[in-house]
């Protein structure tokens, strides 16, 4: 073996290599990492500075619900009273007053009171009486109301009937027709706010129309024509007297209308074209289509 000659003094001394971990390496990054979100955080007010804070905005308070309220309720009108709620709401800015689902009127914010004069006689409604703001918030209480019963005099007669004519006398005729028969008389009354009098007229005769003046339920007037009592083939004139009186009244589509009557129904005609007077007289029904 040769030797070899000693390093020189002055010359550095080789060392075996070590291989360098890379872990406090990876752990400066990650501590790095984590102190840049916590100085973000804090830039967006997510630490204890309160001055960065942000708040969101309040939503604005429903009104308060109307207290005590209350129906009073009459044949043909309902009055609604109540009193405006106390607390924390919203101010009111008006009431929606709903009837049976459907808004019939918007009152002002400082009413108390409301009357329904569109009812007819034993119904029940319903109402809702909402307080609402300028912000269209709402609240609201509700109650129901009867109404009461009412004369069936006190409805209008009105619309399209069915009459009945049951004969129980007669004199002068050659020739009658004894049997029972049925007419369509069409009513239509004479002024805007009903009960009053009516026009009468009859659906398949020309010429027979009529005035009836009423009184508390009770109808009559009459009319002259001619087609209806003969002479031979002579057509004569004959006049009819109608009286009849209200025996029905009911609340048809949320009005008030009579739906059945009876009465009299007398013809006479006097003697023409060498024919002696003729009179009859008829029992009379009469019902409101539909109904």
């Amino acid at each position: 073996m040769v030797d070899l000659p000693p390093p020189p003094s002055d010359a550095p001394v080789a060392t075996p290599s070590r291989k360098r971990s890379r872990k406090p390496w990876i752990v400066g990054i990650a501590a790095l990492v984590v102190a840049g979100i916590a100085a973000f955080a804090l830039t967006r007010g997510g630490g204890g500075d309160a001055g960065g804070a942000e708040s969101s905005p309040t939503a604005p308070a429903a009104p308060n619900a109307p207290t005590n309220l209350r129906a009073s309720a009459g044949a043909f009108e309902v009055r609604l009273s109540w009193q405006p709620g106390s607390g924390e709401g919203s101010a009111t800015d008006g009431y929606e007053i709903i009837r049976n689902g459907v808004t019939v009127e918007r009152a002002k914010a400082d009413a108390t009171s409301w009357v329904d004069g569109d009812v007819v006689p034993h119904e029940i409604y319903a109402y809702q009486v909402i307080a609402v703001s300028a912000d269209d918030l709402r609240r609201g209480a509700s109650v129901r109301a009867t109404t009461k019963s009412a004369p069936a005099g006190t409805a209008p007669l009105a619309g399209m009937f069915n009459v009945k004519l049951h004969p129980t006398s007669h004199s002068g005729f050659s020739s009658f027709h004894d049997k029972d028969s049925t007419a369509g008389w069409r009513f239509v009354a004479q002024c805007k706010e009903p009960p009053c009098d009516t026009q009468v007229r009859d659906f398949n005769i020309k010429g027979f129309s009529a005035t009836l003046r009423q009184t508390v339920g009770t109808y009559d007037g009459s009319v002259s024509t001619t087609g209806l009592v003969h002479c031979g083939s002579a057509s004569v004139s004959a006049t009819f007297t109608i009286e009849i009186h209200v025996s029905r009244a009911e609340a048809i589509n949320d009005a008030w209308k009579v739906t059945k009557f009876t009465g009299t129904m007398s013809q006479y005609s006097p003697a023409q074209f060498g024919c002696v007077s003729s009179s009859a007289r008829f029992d009379v029904t009469g019902t409101l289509q539909g109904t």
